[in-house]
């Protein structure tokens, strides 16, 4: 039985994970350029009226299937066309994929675990710094692990009723992501019932026919495939275009090399911080019982390095849905495994190396951006704690959570004084109500800008187009560097800089903010916005 202190120590740490995801969305405007294709495409709905063809930049966008957007488009009913509707869907199924793992962690190894494998999946760094904007990869977690939550509860309980919802849920992962996650979900079911069988093939086929996959299979996919047929129906080949470069292509046309052997096995060591090195540790200490005592984990693990290996396209994202997996395996050796001798120092190791290796980053940050002082106070409290309750499991968490408040309360408030997006959008609204009038954009292509100025956006105009754009139309609105100002009779309503580059590749966003700061603005470009009459 766990004492009191245990216990308020779990709720606290409870409250501390929900209350830093809330905050970590609430204070933010969007900063990610994939979340503009959500928030625009759901703006472009409710204001066609069309929420079944999904338009991005008045453009028919194909590239992802419907729900991540069906998703937001409730919320943004519900609360307005605003970041905090376009993000609280992403939120609460993130804190809905932090259940979903208590949950599978207390079914397979009881509650402890499942609190300990909570924590453990709630501040992974690859889940964390998705889930605090718009995209399907939270969405496709929430029902990935769902599926693979109800079919191991009917499984281990004897209750279809859950493995028939286990099918629902599968096809809204499809409808999530695509049709590739209804083989990789199948493998991960597939290879642990082979498991389970012992291999024994005929025992396999009694486990199969017992999931009636005959019934369950049409249902998952009709449900998921759903919007493709319609889309053929509609689009045609325009659809498949596209949406087969998003799936078969990007799966296949690159060649191998030596190295994807590694991408992912790399991935966990940085996207699963802080508890990789536990991870990998743990999986050390039990390889000879893996197929014993954690088959279904090492099912889902393994099929999802398999697939995404042999797939071309590396994308680290692609490994977030086997988070919940990771996070209950360590969190069982968190529970179980008590070391003695060198192995309890290695073990121990796994703890300290991460979290003074996370300490001596939020210290980077505080001095880089000059924070204030009492962060280097708060970046020391895991140490304090781990002085104070000799808990060493749970210092990784708190020192990734603190650099996660720190993110949100300060460094991001710092970083969106270089994004301007919205403040242009209030102006070009503010001066040209008109959204018939495009906003056009010198030799890039800001991908916020449509859904802040609420009109189409003209994108990569040289110079040339945009003279000649402005020598045949009433109005021009243009966003331009200095070069072109002297030959547009104009008003310039907004001047200031813009990154030029993609901010996904946040560390190098990072380090130009950093030397803006200082007055070198190398890695921004000078914009105007001007607006023409003739």
């Amino acid at each position: 039985m766990k004492s009191k202190d245990e216990n308020l120590k779990i709720y606290l740490f409870t409250f501390l994970t929900v209350f830093v995801f809330f905050w970590n969305f609430w204070f933010n405007a969007i900063w990610i350029p994939n979340e503009s294709f959500y928030a625009e495409a759901v703006r472009e709905m409710f204001e066609s009226g069309n929420f079944l063809d999904i338009y991005y930049n008045y453009e028919p966008r194909f590239e992802k299937p419907p729900l991540t957007y069906w998703i937001i488009a409730l919320s943004s009913f519900i609360f307005g066309i605003n970041e905090f509707a376009i993000r609280l869907p992403i939120v609460l199924m993130a804190l809905g994929s932090i259940y979903l793992t208590y949950r599978i962690g207390s079914l397979l190894y009881g509650k402890t675990v499942g609190i300990y494998a909570f924590f453990v999946m709630a501040f992974s760094f690859n889940f964390v710094i998705n889930s605090r904007y718009a995209s399907p990869e939270t969405p496709l977690l929430f029902f990935f692990t769902l599926t693979l939550y109800l079919f191991l509860k009917g499984y281990k309980e004897n209750r279809f009723v859950y493995i028939l919802f286990s099918y629902v849920s599968l096809g809204l992962t499809i409808l999530t992501k695509g049709y590739p996650y209804f083989f990789v979900i199948g493998g991960i079911v597939g290879f642990y019932l082979l498991i389970e069988s012992q291999f024994n093939f005929k025992e396999f086929f009694k486990k199969l026919l017992y999931l009636r996959v005959y019934l369950g299979v049409p249902v998952a996919l009709a449900i998921g495939l759903s919007w493709i047929v319609y889309m053929h129906l509609k689009f045609g080949d325009a659809f498949w275009n596209v949406y087969n470069e998003e799936t078969i292509k990007r799966a296949f046309k690159e060649e191998s090399k030596l190295s994807d052997l590694f991408f992912y096995p790399i991935v966990i060591l940085w996207g699963f911080l802080p508890y990789s090195l536990t991870f990998y540790y743990s999986l050390f200490t039990s390889f000879k019982r893996i197929l014993k005592d954690f088959s279904f984990l090492f099912s889902w693990i393994f099929v999802m390095l398999v697939v995404f290996t042999i797939a071309k396209g590396k994308i680290p994202t692609y490994f977030i849905q086997a988070h919940p997996a990771l996070s209950v395996f360590v969190a069982y050796h968190l529970v179980n495994y008590n070391p003695e001798g060198v192995k309890r120092y290695l073990w121990l190791a796994s703890f300290i190396i991460p979290a003074l290796l996370i300490l001596g980053l939020n210290a980077f940050i505080v001095y880089t951006f000059n924070l204030d002082y009492f962060y280097y106070f708060i970046i020391l409290f895991p140490l304090l704690y781990l002085l104070r309750y000799k808990d060493y499991k749970l210092v990784p968490f708190l020192s990734m959570m603190i650099t996660f408040m720190i993110l949100v309360v300060s460094l991001l408030v710092k970083v969106e004084n270089y994004r301007p997006y919205k403040e242009i959008g209030k102006i070009v609204n503010q001066n040209v109500p008109d959204r018939s009038i495009p906003l056009i954009i010198q030799n890039r292509f800001f991908h916020n800008m449509p859904f802040y100025t609420k009109r189409k956006v003209l994108r990569d105009y040289n110079e040339n187009q945009i003279l000649e754009y402005y020598k045949n139309h009433k109005y021009t609105l243009a966003l331009v560097e200095e070069s072109i100002l002297s030959k547009i009779d104009g008003k310039v309503l907004w001047s200031g800089y813009l990154y030029p580059n993609s901010e996904s590749r946040f560390a190098v966003f990072l380090r130009n903010v950093a030397k803006a700061q200082k007055g070198d603005y190398s890695g921004f470009v000078k914009m105007y916005l001007v607006y023409a009459t003739r």
